[in-house]
């Protein structure tokens, strides 16, 4: 510490000339002495601050940005809900249709287990994914229900409405024909503004927006299941209809004929159906390949 001491203030010319003449006569003076002969040559850079500010601010050096890692983690969630989101909108909207075409019958059955049978070209759209929140479905044509006791749904036609509760019924929907037959229970039908419950037995058939018929005398089961045609003052148009799409056939007809039908032909035997029809409007037919006929005046 002694010889730093002196050192120090050798450098700094402040030893008096006893302490400087001793100091001299050290072994390490010498070795003092060309450390300030070196030193005194050596010379300080020029500092030029403004010069050193524009270079800093040339260089200056973009922010790093840190992202997250857990970036990536919220952008996949994000997509999965998204995905999610897309897949239960198709799902509510998607529809579930059962048909049956010309010449067949079609037996199904809806998500609460109530059975169905379709009649020949005949239709049902429902949605399968959300029935137990929006118990309804839509008919064109004509079809059997025998709803799972204590169910509850809607059948929707373009010309009405039937409301059932663990029943069993048949509803038909052609043209303008609406009819609707309560075997077991008792349904609720809606038809322009009105509404008519139907209960075991009764039925109503409602023609052109106009109730012609309420019978109290129907059968256990609709009359198709037996294959039968039933018609209740029906055009000649409209038998040739049903029996196209009970028979699977084309029926070719010039004539123009007003008188109505009521009554049953067999959905099962067509030559049986043409005698009936021939005879009950007075015409002749041919049947010229096995899915044609072809009625003509009688001669």
């Amino acid at each position: 510490m002694e010889s730093k001491f002196d050192l120090a203030k050798w450098l700094a010319g402040e030893m008096t000339k006893a302490e400087s003449d001793t100091f001299e006569q050290s072994p390490e003076f010498e070795t003092y002495r060309k450390i300030k002969e070196y030193s005194s040559k050596l010379e300080a850079p020029e500092f030029d601050s403004e010069e050193i500010l524009q270079n800093v601010i040339t260089h200056k050096k973009e922010p790093k940005i840190i992202k997250p890692r857990f970036n990536w983690i919220v952008k996949m969630v994000a997509v999965l809900v998204i995905g999610l989101g897309i897949g239960f909108f198709f799902l509510q909207s998607s529809s579930k249709t059962e048909m049956a075409l010309a010449g067949e019958k079609n037996t199904f059955s809806l998500p609460d287990n109530s059975e169905v049978v379709l009649n020949s070209g005949s239709e049902i759209e429902y949605k399968k994914f959300n029935w137990k929140f929006r118990r309804e479905l839509n008919l064109k044509g004509e079809a059997f229900f025998k709803v799972a006791k204590g169910e509850k749904f809607d059948v929707n036609t373009e010309l009405g409405k039937v409301t059932v509760v663990g029943t069993q019924f048949n509803v038909k929907s052609r043209n303008k024909n609406f009819e609707v037959e309560c075997f077991e229970g008792k349904v609720k039908v809606s038809f322009n503004g009105k509404q008519v419950v139907l209960t075991k037995g009764k039925s109503i058939f409602i023609q052109n927006g106009q109730e012609i018929e309420s019978r109290d005398d129907i059968s256990e089961t609709p009359n198709w299941l037996q294959n039968e045609m039933e018609f209740n003052n029906n055009s000649l148009s409209e038998i040739i209809a049903e029996m196209e799409r009970q028979y699977n056939i084309s029926i070719e007809n010039k004539l123009t004929l007003d008188k109505k039908f009521s009554g049953i032909l067999p959905s099962d035997n067509l030559e049986t159906a043409l005698e009936i029809l021939s005879k009950t409007y007075k015409l002749s037919y041919s049947q010229p390949t096995k899915t044609k006929v072809i009625l003509t005046k009688n001669e």
